[in-house]
């Protein structure tokens, strides 16, 4: 089975989108992995509306940590605590803590919203904003 990532569907069209209004017209192929009760191999669906310029400040901080706290792990093996160091280093680096900058539930947008972009990309949007990570 050949997955199709969304970043290579963007690659394809030819980049990143460049408005949010660009965002919101294009199609995503999800590809079936590891979902069990779904019936079909792929399908398409609208695009995510918060990736990368078009999170919110919050949001790029927490993604930032996030990734910070994973690449702690690079080099290590086996388990700890029965999860992968990875998953580890999150936990115990992020557990209970909250964004500085994070939205209050009123101001949530009414989507769903996902990130395709890396901790490099993230991290220029920030430093353009001028968020401190």
């Amino acid at each position: 089975m050949v997955r199709i990532r969304y970043t290579q569907i963007l690659m394809a069209a030819g980049g990143k989108p460049e408005s949010s209004a660009e965002l919101s017209t294009s199609l995503q192929i999800v590809s079936k992995g590891r979902v069990r009760w779904a019936k079909k191999m792929f399908w398409l669906r609208n695009a995510p509306y918060t990736v990368g310029p078009y999170a919110h400040d919050g949001q790029i901080e927490w993604r930032l940590k996030f990734a910070e706290a994973a690449h702690q792990a690079k080099g290590e093996k086996g388990l700890k605590d029965g999860l992968p160091p990875a998953a580890y280093h999150v936990r115990e680096k992020l557990t209970g803590k909250k964004a500085s900058k994070r939205m209050s539930p009123e101001e949530y947008p009414s989507k769903i919203r996902r990130t395709a972009y890396t901790a490099e990309d993230l991290k220029a949007i920030a430093k353009k904003r001028g968020i401190a990570v």
